[in-house]
C-alpha cells in the first residue's frame, strides 16, 4: 500500500511516495503511480461529476511544467555539499509572465527551467521574489527577448481568487506526459492556521477532503475555484485522503507585498504565548470567568511586541479589535473561529498600525504601533538557510559554526542529550540576548589532527570567550583567534571541560594541512 511522507530537509519540504518499510531515494525527482480510480468511494465519484458539471470549462493554458535542479550545503560538515537533486512541478502563469510556484520548489536551486507542457520547449528561469516562511516564490525567464515573447505568446495569466470557504469545492490541476490536463477535486471541510514548511511560522490553511490523483508533478499543484486560482497544495496524506491548501488570501498578500519588489515579507509579533483555560492558572493570573487572552511567556528582542512595550507576564486580550479566546483564538468575519496568528500573518501588512490591549496587573494596557518583521539573519538562532551555507570557521581540526535550526533538524531521533541542550537555548534564547549575544556560536565537531588530540570526544559547546575576548558572532572568534598572543589560544566554554588549550603554531601548521587533505576543505571560514 503505498502512503506519502514528507522529508524536511535543508533543501525544502518533498512529497514523495514510500512503500511501509522501505526508504525513498533521495534527490530523484518522484513519479508516482495514479491512484486506481475503481477504488474511490461512490461519494468521491458523484462529488466529481456533479462539480465538473457545473465548473467553467478547464484549460491547461495557465499551466507550465517547472524543472528545477538543487543542491543544499551539510549542515555537520558546512564546507561541503550534498547530492544534487531535482524536483519537478507545475507553475501557474500570471501576468507580466511571472510564474508562481512553492518557495520550497526553488530552495537551494542550481538551475531553474520552465517548460510548455504539450511541445516540451524549454526556457531558462530565475527567481525574482521568494518568501519561504510563506513558501511562495515568482519566477520569470532568465532573459527577455524574442525567445521569450514566443515562449509566453500562447499562455494566459491566471487570476487569484482569495477567498474559499468550508463546504466549497476546489478542484487540483495537473498535467500528464503530453500534457493533458488531470483534474481531481477536493471538498472543503476546515479553515485553520498550520505551518507550511518552517516549523512556528503559521498561516492560514484549507483543509479539505478528496483522492489526489498524482502524476508526475511532486511539487506546486494549482487549486481551482471557478477557473481561478485558489491556492496550492501543500500537503496530501493518503491514507486519511486529507489534503491541505495554501490559499489564495496569502498568495495574494505575497503578490502585493512583491510589486515593489521590496519583499518586506508577513509582519509577525515576536512573542511566546500560552493558553489560559487551566482553572488554576486562571485563578493565579487573577482572570475573571468572562475574560479570555493569552498569556505572554516571552518577548523576542527586536520584534513588533517589544517595540509596543508588551512585557513578559501579560495577558494579551485584544488585537486590532478582535477579541482573543483563552485559546489564543477569534472570530474572523469571513473565515469564522481562527488562530490569532492570523489577524497579524494574513490580514495585515509590514507597516501598518496595530494596537493591542494587554492585562499587566490587573489592569487593560492599550498599547499602539507598527507592524514589523524580524529579519531572520537578525535572529540569534537561523531559522533557515535557503540559498546559502552555514557560517563556519575552521581552526586547526576545530570546527566552529553559528547555531541554526537546520542543523539541529538535521539529528532527526537521533537528537542526543547535546543537541537537546542546543535545541533548548534555540527555544530560550532571551537571558543572552540580553548579553549582547548575536548568534550562539559553538563548537561543532573536531577534526583528527596534532592540534586537537585529546579533544576528539568535545563537542555541541557554547563558546563563551577565546584569548579572553567576549564571543557574540562568528565575526568576533575569528578576529579573536587572528589576534591572539603569546603563542597559545585559550577557547573558553560554558559548560565542561571550560577551557582548552591551543598552540598557535601547530594550528597554522594543521589549517595549511587541512585545505590540502581528505575532507575536501576549500576555505577554513564563511562568514555572511
Amino acid at each position: 500500500m503505498k502512503a506519502f511522507r514528507f522529508l524536511i530537509t535543508v533543501g525544502g519540504l518533498a512529497c514523495v511516495p514510500f512503500t511501509s518499510g522501505q526508504e525513498p531515494e533521495k534527490g530523484l525527482p518522484v513519479q508516482p503511480s495514479p491512484i486506481d480510480k475503481s477504488r474511490a468511494p461512490a461519494s468521491a465519484l458523484t462529488l466529481e461529476k456533479a462539480v465538473l458539471a457545473t465548473a467553467p470549462t478547464v484549460r491547461s493554458d495557465s499551466l507550465l511544467k517547472v524543472n528545477v535542479t538543487y543542491q543544499s550545503y551539510s549542515p555537520h560538515l558546512p564546507w561541503q555539499k550534498l547530492s544534487p537533486g531535482a524536483r519537478l512541478g507545475l507553475g501557474v502563469v500570471l501576468d507580466k509572465n511571472r510564474v508562481l510556484v512553492t518557495g520550497q520548489m526553488v530552495a537551494d536551486a542550481t538551475y531553474i527551467e520552465l517548460e510548455l507542457p504539450e511541445s516540451g520547449q524549454k526556457i531558462p528561469a530565475k527567481v525574482v521574489g521568494v518568501d519561504y516562511e510563506a513558501n511562495l516564490a515568482l519566477l520569470e525567464a532568465a532573459y527577455s527577448g524574442e525567445r521569450s515573447k514566443i515562449f509566453f505568446s500562447d499562455l494566459k495569466p491566471m487570476q487569484i481568487e482569495s477567498k474559499a470557504h468550508v463546504g466549497d469545492n476546489l478542484s487540483i490541476w495537473q498535467t500528464g506526459r503530453v500534457g493533458e490536463l488531470i483534474v481531481t477535486l477536493l471538498h472543503v471541510s476546515k479553515v485553520m492556521t498550520s505551518a507550511y514548511v518552517l516549523p512556528g511560522s503559521n498561516f492560514l490553511v484549507y483543509e479539505g477532503q478528496g483522492i489526489v490523483r498524482t502524476e508526475g508533478n511532486s511539487f506546486t499543484l494549482p487549486v481551482i475555484k471557478g477557473g481561478k486560482l485558489a491556492g496550492l497544495l501543500l500537503r496530501y496524506d493518503s491514507k486519511n485522503q486529507v489534503t491541505t491548501v495554501l490559499p489564495g488570501i496569502i498568495i495574494e498578500h505575497f503578490l502585493k507585498d512583491m510589486a515593489d519588489r521590496k519583499n518586506e515579507g508577513f509582519p509577525s509579533l515576536g512573542i511566546e504565548v500560552q493558553p489560559t483555560m487551566d482553572e488554576q492558572f486562571r485563578e493565579y493570573l487573577g482572570l475573571k470567568p468572562s475574560q479570555g487572552g493569552m498569556y505572554v511567556s516571552g518577548v523576542s528582542k527586536g520584534g513588533t511586541a517589544a517595540a509596543l512595550g508588551v512585557e513578559k507576564k501579560d495577558i494579551l486580550l485584544n488585537i486590532n479589535g478582535f477579541k482573543i479566546d483563552s485559546r489564543g483564538d477569534y472570530e474572523d468575519p469571513e473565515f469564522g473561529r481562527l488562530s490569532m496568528s492570523h489577524i497579524v500573518r494574513g490580514r495585515a501588512y509590514v507597516g501598518e498600525k496595530v494596537k493591542m490591549v494587554v492585562l499587566r496587573n490587573g489592569k487593560e494596557v492599550t498599547l499602539e504601533g507598527k507592524l514589523t518583521r524580524k529579519n531572520p539573519k537578525d535572529n540569534i538562532v537561523w531559522p533557515y538557510l535557503f540559498d546559502r551555507g552555514p557560517n563556519y570557521v575552521v581552526e586547526g581540526g576545530l570546527v566552529f559554526q553559528e547555531l541554526t535550526k537546520p542543523y539541529l533538524q538535521a539529528f532527526g531521533e537521533d537528537a542526543n542529550g547535546t543537541v537537546l541542550r542546543l535545541s533548548h537555548l534555540a527555544e530560550h534564547p532571551e537571558e543572552y540576548e540580553k548579553q549582547g549575544r548575536k548568534k550562539f556560536v559553538f563548537l561543532s565537531a573536531v577534526l583528527p589532527t596534532p592540534a586537537t588530540q585529546g579533544y576528539e570526544r568535545i563537542g555541541g559547546l557554547l563558546v563563551k570567550s577565546v584569548n579572553g575576548k567576549m564571543i557574540n558572532d562568528l565575526s568576533d572568534l575569528d578576529k579573536a583567534f587572528q589576534e591572539g598572543k603569546d603563542g597559545l589560544d585559550v577557547v573558553e566554554f560554558e559548560d565542561m571541560p571550560k577551557k582548552i588549550y591551543l598552540d598557535a603554531a601547530s594550528v597554522d601548521r594543521e589549517n595549511t594541512a587541512l585545505l590540502k587533505g581528505a575532507y575536501r576543505i576549500g576555505s577554513l571560514k564563511r562568514i555572511e
